[in-house]
């Protein structure tokens, strides 16, 4: 029995003699009944029954067997696994030794197999393929999560001799080259600029970035030419090409012939050729019968495992009579919207979503992201006292004019390199050129720069503070830094062994939870972690601050989820009930929480299809909603006098009225989100009894979830080249909002709900009492 495609095989035989050459293939072999000897380059190794065996890709190897057996084998396709995770491949996989004891790891993936036996078997035309990418994508999470080893090291020319910098960015190389790499995504998880990356490898290594990722996979495609008879476009695709016509053209250059010519001469690298030996296989088929005699004795074998976990059901009783408050109110975080540039504000588009913006959801002003002496606006001569830059000054007026009309303070960032007399010269002419009321709500951040000395840092800051007093005395003048991740201790970091944290007027800081993401090397705990790192970021900073015997204000410029790195990841990774897990924590620690306002203005429309995810986004294209916008609207409706407040329920009370909100957070992989059945697989069952209510009663639910309002999946249902017109862009601004329903009830003694939420869906139920005259007598119990 076997199921092939281009993404995986999957073949149940009786195998005497089976030889598997170099690929790019991830081989899993299960021993069902008999024994095997498998033979690789490390050696030959004995398979027992019931034994497990990982062959990681580009091995070759042989299965050999005396007697029948039963061999289960699952071969996944290199390609297809990388575009589940891209670097899957920076490890390999093993099998733990089970002598002297059994492995629940080990159990759990043969339940795994097991499934996917199943589902083989069963092979329904309209299912099997979804039911098997099911059980395959679980299979990968494992192994990623328990049989991660050290990859193997192959010794090349090109490693020797070089720093472990640049070692490691070969390593990296080595097990992503199949795969779009680019040398932003390596500069980026190296923490350093793609240019001085650039410089250093080609120092190095005496070629290019891309030189070297070229001749790796013309390398490898040589070595496929030589060992398999695989189709060119077959091997292009493997190997990193875009297309077969790009490998062709390359190969050309590099050997003087086509790969056909390549092929049919059998020349090959000294170092990389390895001739293939020819065995002649001998597999034969299982019997149907046998295989389900071995599926129905599974548990006098062994095999049955501890289930899948799945949340049991919560059941709650809340006796609101009963309940006192834990706070007198429900505290709120100021918001600010960030704008990358000055002359953003200009743009009448820009001001239209931002006073539309500030009817749903109140902002506490305008954050601009770029040190605002770089923008266009000033242009050559705005600080002339003979030209006066008029133009500037036009510009200035009416952007700071519209700003404080709306009761909006402004945030200006400068740096280290801010030149002070520019900066000063600003400050003077903004002082005779506006009224008092407009620059009354200008404050100014610093960033603190890592690099530059501590003497460098404190010049700039006691220029610039002295500046600004000199000036506008009423503004504020904090420091923003980016602060290690979470984890890391702070007491030591620069900043706070620096006079500047004793003059500053607040700290600003961002947290980003994809600072924990690690493609490379994906730890569950670190995806545990970020469930509130925002929180867990902001205390460390409080706490660091109070060693320091300072109490700052803290204000939370930019802040991210877990998302991964790419638009689709990004969308289909839901995070409802993570974003206000996050805020109602951070609402009792920061001042303020600041926001991207639409995803142009953050940048997300880069090359390579990768995103800016540094901080959240209120809005997509054409001011569609995205989640954090209707969970800041959520947000704000949350009012009154906290009477319960835990992971999945939060219940208030204000001026007799209640609130109840339940939310289901949820973190895991966002690389595996779009997956249905790991979405499925953390959905929650609530029941939940209010006691203590009577009386006639307006009930009014708001439920956000992946299929009410979230606006990626609007936009996947749009299945056209050329993009959705404008009528398709209102319907899907009309969809993209949480589903409310609104109905009366009488309750007697209470109110009870049966609720079912996907992973991070959240729904908030808004109990009014209606003052029916009479009915209370006429229809009291008795």
């Amino acid at each position: 029995m076997e199921h092939r495609g281009n993404e995986f095989a999957i073949a149940v035989e009786d195998i005497r003699l089976f030889a598997q050459d170099e690929g790019d293939l991830l081989t899993i072999l299960w021993v069902l009944e008999g024994q095997a000897e498998l033979q690789t380059e490390a050696g030959l190794e004995r398979v027992p029954t019931n034994g497990l065996v990982v062959i990681n890709r580009h091995q070759r190897w042989r299965l050999i067997s005396q007697n029948a057996n039963v061999t289960l084998r699952v071969v996944l396709s290199g390609r297809w696994v990388i575009q589940l995770y891209n670097d899957f491949f920076a490890h390999d996989y093993a099998v733990p030794e089970e002598s002297g004891g059994r492995w629940p790891q080990c159990d759990e993936l043969r339940h795994l197999l097991r499934q996917l036996l199943v589902v083989t078997l069963v092979n329904d035309p309209h299912r099997y393929r979804l039911e098997a990418n099911r059980w395959l994508s679980e299979i990968l999470l494992l192994l990623i999560g328990r049989f991660q080893q050290p990859v193997r090291q192959k010794p090349r020319n090109q490693h020797a001799n070089v720093s472990k910098r640049i070692a490691r960015v070969l390593e990296r190389i080595d097990a992503s080259y199949t795969r779009r790499i680019t040398l932003a995504e390596i500069a980026e998880s190296e923490f350093v600029s793609e240019a001085w990356l650039s410089r250093l490898f080609r120092k190095e290594t005496g070629a290019s970035f891309m030189q070297y990722i070229t001749a790796l996979r013309l390398e490898k495609a040589a070595d496929a030419l030589c060992l398999t008879s695989r189709p060119l476009h077959q091997i292009a695709l493997e190997n990193g090409f875009a297309s077969t016509r790009m490998m062709t053209d390359s190969f050309q250059r590099y050997h003087n012939m086509s790969p056909g010519e390549f092929r049919k001469a059998g020349r090959h690298r000294p170092l990389a050729f390895r001739p293939r030996t020819t065995v002649d296989e001998q597999r034969f088929p299982v019997a149907v019968d046998t295989l389900f005699s071995l599926l129905n004795d599974a548990e006098t074998r062994g095999w049955e495992p501890s289930p899948l976990t799945y949340s049991p059901c919560q059941e709650r009783i809340l006796d609101v009579q009963q309940l006192y408050p834990l706070s007198s109110a429900l505290r709120r975080t100021r918001l600010v919207i960030t704008l990358r540039e000055l002359d953003d504000l200009l743009r009448e588009d820009v001001r239209r979503h931002l006073e539309a913006l500030h009817e749903a959801i109140p902002i506490e002003g305008i954050d601009i992201a770029e040190p605002f002496l770089s923008s266009r606006l000033f242009a050559t001569g705005w600080d002339d006292p003979q030209m006066a830059g008029y133009a500037c000054w036009y510009h200035l007026q009416q952007l700071f004019t519209w700003v404080a009309k709306k009761g909006w303070t402004v945030l200006l960032h400068t740096g280290v390199t801010t030149r002070c007399d520019l900066l000063t010269r600003f400050l003077q002419l903004s002082v005779n050129r506006f009224l008092p009321d407009i620059t009354a709500g200008w404050h100014v951040v610093m960033h603190w720069s890592p690099q530059a000395n501590a003497e460098t840092q404190e010049h700039a800051w006691r220029a610039q503070r002295a500046a600004l007093r000199a000036y506008l005395p009423q503004a504020k003048l904090g420091v923003w830094h980016r602060f290690s991740p979470v984890g890391s201790e702070l007491s030591g970091d620069a900043l706070f062994r620096s006079d500047i944290l004793d003059e500053a007027d607040f700290l600003a800081c961002p947290a980003d939870a994809n600072e924990l993401l690690d493609l490379a090397q994906l730890d569950p705990a670190h995806l545990s972690s970020s469930e509130n790192y925002p929180v867990l970021k902001v205390r460390q900073i409080l706490a660091a601050l109070r060693q320091r015997q300072r109490t700052l204000p803290v204000w939370l410029l930019s802040w991210n989820t877990l998302t991964g790195n790419t638009r689709a990841t990004n969308g289909w990774f839901f995070r409802g009930a993570l974003l206000m897990q996050n805020l109602l924590g951070l609402s009792e620690q920061v001042w303020l929480a600041g926001f991207w306002l639409n995803s142009g203005l953050q940048g997300e429309a880069r090359a390579n299809n990768t995103l800016d995810t540094s901080s959240l986004a209120l809005q997509y294209n054409h001011g569609l909603p995205r989640p954090i916008y209707w969970v800041l609207w959520l947000w704000q409706r949350l009012r009154g006098e906290v009477l319960v407040n835990d992971k999945s329920v939060l219940l208030l009370r204000h001026q007799g009225r209640y609130q109840l909100l339940l939310r289901n957070v949820v973190v895991f992989n966002p690389l595996l989100s779009s997956e249905e059945a790991f979405i499925q697989r953390f959905r929650q069952q609530y029941h939940l009894e209010l006691r203590g209510m009577r009386g006639h009663w307006r009930i009014k639910s708001h439920l956000f979830d992946r299929h009410n309002g979230a606006l990626y999946p609007l936009l996947e249902g749009v299945h056209s080249d050329s993009g959705p017109d404008e009528e398709m862009w209102r319907w899907i601004a009309h969809k993209a909002r949480p589903t409310l329903s609104l109905r009366d009830e009488r309750l007697y003694d209470g109110w009870q709900i049966t609720e079912s939420l996907e992973s991070n869906a959240l729904v908030l139920y808004e109990f009014t009492p209606l003052n029916v005259r009479g009915e209370e007598e006429n229809h009291s119990p008795r």
